[in-house]
């Protein structure tokens, strides 16, 4: 599946769904996420709607109140995506970017770094 794709998304919305122990670290947790690839254009951004740990919204950017945007070169997201590049380390790599509440991402840093290992699970073509 192409990366952010519609399958694609609805793929990492059924592994966040079955992944237990992702939800409980964000029971408390209500906020919207932006994931941007921002070398290619033709792959449109995708937003995550989360409320109490569990997606309320997934799909096109839709005008919500975006909580947290986060952005990366195409082979960047391959790198974290495949492993080969930790979410920490990204966060502070050349191309990353991260705009919102950094006080609030680091309360769920956890659960956040988890959400984004899991992208991991997902059959992606680079």
């Amino acid at each position: 599946m192409q990366f952010l794709s519609s399958e694609w998304c609805e793929a990492y919305v059924g592994a966040w769904k079955s992944n237990e122990e992702l939800k409980k670290g964000l029971k408390k947790f209500t906020g919207n996420f932006v994931y941007r690839v921002s070398d290619k254009e033709e792959l449109a951004p995708l937003q995550v709607n989360v409320e109490k740990g569990e997606i309320t919204y997934h799909g096109a950017v839709n005008g919500d109140k975006i909580e947290f945007d986060m952005w990366a070169p195409y082979e960047g997201w391959r790198k974290v995506v495949q492993g080969e590049l930790g979410v920490k380390k990204a966060m502070i790599a050349p191309g990353f970017g991260f705009k919102g509440s950094k006080i609030k991402a680091a309360m769920y840093m956890g659960s956040f770094e988890k959400s984004i290992k899991m992208m991991g699970e997902i059959d992606t073509e680079f």
